[in-house]
């Protein structure tokens, strides 16, 4: 077995994995950068994005664009695979994404479903085998919905492949039963390191969702600026909600990316289930939604809470209940899009922020902190090395992890045998 991380040994996203044994080739992810990313060269990738890829197959981790959107660079004749619900969730992403104004970003969007419309789907804790790598799915908690991390195994050399991954999430629990039950006798970890400067740990889900709850039992009128597909999250506010005694009020697309969630095969919690009345809005054609006077009134009498994108639709919305002293606005998103000296800064969303000078921040990460990584390590045992991943800092790795296992740092393009320490 042969590890190349064609990218993403020193920067968080665009990552691109390589695990070969034989002729046969495993890649992992093919994910766009981060806005700003100093590595700006185009990636090819024999097997991958050209030359022969007739035993090439492509593993996505999970749905976040810096894990998958690169995938029309891969060869079209290269396999792909995800999970099911993970895919549902892509592919209706892509779906909206086809309706955009500007015709060449929504052209790119339909090739995109098109070139995922054939994708082959795994089950999680089920094995497959791509030549004689055989590869078992292990479903754990990010901020995507269903993402994996994986065990590969060839020739008595056994690899985890940690993906992005948490422990602070509601379906964190799991992760020491995963390890103990498929990741025995490891061999390599390859491990995201996003949070490897963060000395405080994260808060968890449940804690935040407390939060929310008693905002909302205090503001009548709540919107909250998160991600459409941190899943987690918008469960969270909608049980949130329901606790406080408020309205759960959204657009219809997220209500189906909500009920494609709870129809999952993969979903067991009663967490992941619609239980109340969720109060949908349409939009409009010129760029509003369509509220109607019964919806509006039984708003201003319960109170809500409403999720919310950053575009005119839903700033709108918020207009409309700006001279209200019961109305506040919730950031539920990663710091780095507001801050000025961050290279994903966003500048109109910052002015659009500041028109609610008396905003919250309410939010955590989808990435593991320190702790986790430790536990995880200690847990696992890995018998020959860590390979930090995903990371700005993986010379941080050895100072933290150096007395669990050693540490192997690569560089993109640097090719490991997995032999050399048999």
């Amino acid at each position: 077995m042969r590890i190349t991380i064609h990218r993403g040994t020193n920067q968080i996203g665009g990552c691109v994995t390589e695990i070969c044994h034989g002729e046969y080739k495993l890649f992992i992810d093919l994910g766009e950068q981060l806005p700003g990313t100093h590595n700006t060269e185009e990636l090819a990738v024999e097997g991958l994005t050209q030359g022969d890829t007739n035993k090439s197959a492509l593993l996505i981790t999970h749905y976040h664009a810096d894990h998958v959107g690169e995938l029309l660079k891969a060869r079209p004749e290269v396999p792909i695979y995800m999970g099911e619900t993970a895919w549902k969730i892509y592919n209706h992403c892509e779906n909206r994404l086809t309706y955009i104004p500007e015709v060449e970003t929504a052209e790119k969007h339909k090739q995109i479903l098109k070139r995922i419309n054939n994708v082959n789907t795994f089950t999680a804790g089920k094995a497959f085998c791509w030549g004689n790598m055989q590869i078992i799915p292990l479903m754990i908690d990010h901020s995507a919905f269903d993402a994996y991390m994986f065990v590969i195994e060839a020739d008595g050399v056994r690899l985890l492949y940690t993906g992005d991954f948490r422990g602070h999430g509601f379906r964190s629990k799991a992760l020491p039963k995963l390890i103990a039950q498929y990741a025995e006798g490891i061999d390599y970890i390859v491990s995201e390191g996003t949070n490897i400067c963060r000395t405080i740990e994260n808060e968890n889900e449940r804690s935040l969702q407390n939060r929310f709850t008693e905002e909302f039992r205090k503001c009548k009128y709540n919107f909250v600026l998160t991600s459409s597909t941190n899943i987690d999250r918008i469960f969270s506010l909608y049980h949130a909600a329901q606790w406080a005694g408020r309205l759960f009020v959204c657009d219809h697309y997220q209500y189906q990316l909500m009920q494609i969630v709870t129809k999952s095969h993969e979903t067991y919690s009663s967490f992941y289930k619609i239980k109340g009345t969720i109060y949908e809005i349409t939009k409009k054609e010129n760029g509003t939604f369509l509220i109607s006077d019964n919806l509006l009134r039984l708003m201003k009498q319960k109170g809500f809470c409403m999720p919310m994108r950053d575009n005119d639709c839903f700033w709108n919305t918020v207009a409309q209940f700006d001279e209200d002293s019961d109305q506040a606005v919730y950031y539920s998103m990663w710091k780095g899009y507001v801050a000025s000296q961050c290279s994903a800064f966003n500048q109109e969303l910052k002015k659009r922020l500041e028109h609610y000078p008396n905003y919250k921040y309410m939010h955590t990460s989808g990435h593991c902190d320190i702790r986790t990584l430790e536990k995880m390590f200690r847990q696992a045992k890995p018998k020959k090395g860590i390979i930090p991943i995903h990371t700005e800092h993986p010379e941080r790795f050895e100072t933290l992890f150096g007395s669990i296992a050693p540490i192997i740092l690569l560089q993109d393009g640097e090719t490991y045998d997995c032999n050399e320490l048999s």
